[in-house]
Parts: structure tokens; C-alpha cells; sequence
């Protein structure tokens, strides 16, 4: 079994994994499982926030070792239980190594959904959060016409690669705006539940669990970087929901 390829199946598993939602803890033990099939006993996986770092002892050249960066993050359930049924496989022994790098490279490139499925799911969602929280059917349309708005500019800013914080901060503006204009057309209509339905596809809910489990788990710098990066979000948030209110308020 050639290590360096070992190690890059390893990389690539950790990195789909990472950049798909996991908890950085989930993402070392997968590592460090993949790299076992080597029989070391010296065998490190180290996964943080925004880099992996695997190393592998070598009889040919010494130690190995390979380091990657994260730079994108999205949820995607789907990718983390397909890497982890391959990990499994691999680890057991029922798929090769080179079978197994093939059919990560194939979750890479998949994609769980369209992009007009993404814009429709978040209207949906914002409406629908709002009808739980008892908005009214008027505060629901409001809350999906301004929740397709988002969805757009969610699709758009990951093009462009722009910071998901100032993402955040448009998609407030959007909502803090567009609840004031849309109460001046429909008196009876609330702004505040227009405004929290509409910011649900915006919230760090996923960053802040993961951020709660890592540190349970140890990984204390992991936790608390990605609970900054979810405090950082919710300002992000609220600062432009304000702004919104307080320019089309006035």
C-alpha cells in the first residue's frame, strides 16, 4: 500500500467531511481510522477549523506527513454518512484504496441539489418558520418573497467567494427593509415576525452546536473558533436587520 496515497485518501475524506458540516472531532476520528489500515502505531490525524494535517511513519522515507486548508464550509449531510459508509468499507477491508479514492472523488463533484431548489427551499423555509412562530398568511408571503431574495444572494455570494459575514449582513438588510416597506403596504402585517422568519437560512445554528460539541469533545481551539465565527454571524445578522429598520424607518 503506496502511504502517500493513503494519506491523500485520508486528506480528501476529511476535507469533504469538514467542508460539508461535520464536528471537528468526527473528522479526526475518520482520519485517523483511515490511516490505521496502515498497522502503525505512529499514525497522527489532526483536523482544525480551517486546515487537516495527517502524518504517517515511512519505512522508505521516514515520516510522511501532508497538510491541507478549508476554505469553503456549506451543510451537506448527504456527503458526511456517504465518506463515512466509505471509511467504514475501507477500513474493513471490503473496498480497495484505489476503489475508495475513485468514489470520494465522485461525492466531490455531486450535488445535492439545484440552485432554483435552493432559492424555492429557503422562501419555503422563512414562510414556514414564520406560520410556526404564528405569523399570519400575509407575514408568511412576505417572509418567502424575502426569503427567495436571500437564497439568491446566498447562490450569488458563494460565486463570488464574498465573506459569509458581510452575506449575513445583506441578507439582514433585506429582511429589516423589506418588513418596514411591506408593513406601510400591509398595516396588519407584523415586521417582527417577517424579519425572524426571513433570517432562519442566515442563522449559525450548525456552527454553534458543532462549536458546543467539539469543546465537549477537547478540541477546544476548534470549538471556540467556530463559536466567534457564530457570535460574528449573529452580529452580522442584527447589524443589518438594524440598519434596514433605521433607514426605511425613518
Amino acid at each position: 500500500m503506496d502511504d502517500n496515497i493513503l494519506l491523500k485518501f485520508a486528506l480528501d475524506a476529511g476535507e469533504i467531511m469538514l467542508t460539508s458540516g461535520a464536528e471537528t472531532h468526527r473528522v479526526q476520528d475518520t482520519m485517523h481510522r483511515i490511516l490505521s489500515v496502515s498497522h502503525s502505531s505512529n499514525v497522527e490525524a489532526m483536523a482544525m477549523s480551517t486546515f487537516l494535517i495527517v502524518s504517517i511513519p515511512s519505512e522508505k522515507s521516514g515520516s510522511l506527513t501532508l497538510t491541507r486548508g478549508i476554505y469553503n464550509r456549506s451543510v451537506n449531510f448527504g456527503k458526511i454518512c456517504a465518506v463515512n459508509e466509505i471509511s467504514r468499507a475501507f477500513v474493513s477491508g471490503q473496498i480497495s484504496l484505489e476503489e475508495g479514492s475513485k468514489r470520494l472523488e465522485e461525492i466531490r463533484h455531486t450535488t445535492a441539489n439545484s440552485s432554483i431548489s435552493r432559492i424555492l427551499c429557503s422562501g419555503i423555509a422563512c414562510s414556514g418558520f414564520t406560520l410556526v412562530l404564528h405569523g399570519s398568511w400575509s407575514d408568511a408571503i412576505a417572509a418567502f418573497i424575502f426569503g427567495l431574495m436571500i437564497g439568491v444572494v446566498l447562490k450569488y455570494s458563494r460565486k463570488s467567494k464574498l465573506p459569509y459575514f458581510f452575506t449575513c449582513l445583506i441578507g439582514g438588510f433585506i429582511a429589516g427593509s423589506g418588513s418596514v416597506i411591506f408593513q406601510r403596504l400591509v398595516p396588519t402585517a407584523g415586521a417582527d415576525m417577517i424579519i425572524i422568519g426571513s433570517i432562519m437560512p442566515l442563522l449559525p445554528g450548525m456552527t454553534m452546536t458543532n462549536s458546543i460539541r467539539d469543546i465537549m469533545e477537547g478540541h477546544l481551539i476548534s470549538g471556540t473558533t467556530k463559536m466567534v465565527e457564530a457570535l460574528l454571524i449573529a452580529f452580522s445578522i442584527a447589524g443589518g436587520v438594524g440598519f434596514g429598520i433605521t433607514i426605511f424607518g425613518m
